[in-house]
């Protein structure tokens, strides 16, 4: 019996390590160019989950992916198929009239808003967070995993490369609208919406703590009656 006690107060540790760790990644969305929408009408939209804003996920069970609408009332939630591009999904979605917010759901990362769609109407976008556009800015290279099919470009503004992202909270979104293409309306908008996942503190790695501390409760009051 205390073998038994020793393993699992090893063992447990263990797991509670292990959530922090695969919790530490962080992710974005970048929409491909979203039409004026009308109500009740089908459009397929494209958009691409990008880990550390630079390359597809690197790990395995991302989970679902999808896009999210909710207008205070109603929530819909359309899933993304993936395409033949690495990180490249599609989502086919109708929406009523109204004003909804849009989140994209990334798997295990948790959702973030990509910003405001009015149907009929356009989507305003959310500016990306200057912390995570430095932190994309401070990557290094890496190799170009697209072709002539890729993610538009996620802007980053005024960063400076080396520097350190300031840690302090995010800062709410605002909606703002794309600029419009040159010689012609503004018929399309780009939305980009970031993912950080730096805490640990999810359901699931939760329970299996509180289980793991009622299972060495129990056996260390058995182990006393005896």
């Amino acid at each position: 019996m205390r073998r038994i006690l020793l393993l699992l107060a090893f063992i447990v540790p263990l797991l509670a390590l292990g959530a922090p760790a695969r919790a530490g990644g962080w992710a974005l969305t970048v929409m491909d160019p979203v039409p004026a929408t009308s109500p009740d009408t089908t459009y397929t939209l494209g958009f691409w989950l990008l880990q550390h804003g630079t390359h597809p996920y690197e790990g395995a069970d991302l989970g679902e992916v999808a896009l999210k609408f909710t207008d205070g009332k109603r929530s819909l939630q359309f899933s993304g198929v993936a395409l033949k591009e690495p990180a490249h999904y599609a989502a086919a979605v109708s929406l009523p009239k109204g004003t909804w917010e849009v989140e994209a759901i990334q798997g295990w990362f948790s959702p973030y808003p990509i910003g405001t769609l009015t149907v009929p109407g356009r989507l305003k976008v959310a500016p990306v967070p200057r912390e995570f556009r430095q932190m994309i800015a401070n990557q290094p290279p890496r190799q170009d995993y697209w072709g002539a099919i890729r993610p538009p470009s996620v802007p980053l503004g005024d960063v400076t490369p080396g520097t350190p992202p300031s840690r302090s909270a995010t800062p709410t979104p605002v909606a703002t609208p794309a600029a419009a293409p040159a010689g012609g309306s503004p018929a399309e908008t780009t939305s980009v919406a970031i993912v950080e996942q730096g805490s640990w503190w999810r359901p699931s790695y939760v329970v299996a703590g509180l289980l793991g501390v009622a299972a060495l409760t129990a056996l260390a009051y058995r182990v006393r009656r005896r």
